[in-house]
């Protein structure tokens, strides 16, 4: 885990499975793959960069710029202020809870298993938090996970890292 939170931020897009959120990393494979990933992908991805991995948005936005194929700049960029809670978003702090988007858009791990072929093998209940079954998670989750309280201190050393000493939530540019 520490190896990953050494990566350069511009490099960690090149990891074959960077977040180790099976949902996350089979969106970042699909989109490394075909460069489509579905709109809700799109947000799931950006809110749980921006706001679990604390990675700048415009980042994630120059990132999903080099690789959609349907890329607009409108919509991409519409997507990424409004995941970051920027510009004229009214909320400031928009989060996509990565379980519950799992519970509700892929319930059976079959979005999951079929990008992510090692999950495959495990029960559908499992597939999107496979805990040991797979690899260890990076960042504890904001919200929706029953350990997120679980090395806060990992989770802040990596977007203290990403951020230097700068405010993470809630800043107004």
């Amino acid at each position: 885990m520490e190896g990953l939170l050494q990566i350069p931020i511009n490099q960690i897009w090149q990891c074959p499975v960077p977040f180790r959120y099976p949902l996350i990393d089979a969106n970042m494979k699909e989109l490394a793959t075909t460069g489509f990933m579905s709109n809700r992908g799109r947000q799931i991805v950006c809110s749980f960069l921006v706001r679990d991995m604390g990675i700048d948005w415009r980042m994630g936005a120059e990132w999903f710029e080099t690789c959609l194929l349907d890329y607009d700049p409108c919509s991409n960029y519409g997507n990424w202020t409004y995941g970051a809670g920027v510009g004229n978003d009214p909320r400031e702090d928009r989060y996509f809870s990565i379980p519950k988007q799992a519970q509700t858009y892929d319930p059976e791990g079959e979005y999951v298993a079929y990008w992510l072929p090692q999950l495959r093998s495990l029960p559908k209940d499992r597939r999107n938090f496979p805990g040991k079954s797979y690899v260890e998670q990076v960042v504890p989750l904001k919200f929706g996970s029953p350990t997120r309280y679980q090395n806060r201190d990992m989770a802040f050393a990596a977007r203290k890292n990403n951020f230097g000493h700068r405010q993470t939530r809630g800043q107004r540019r």
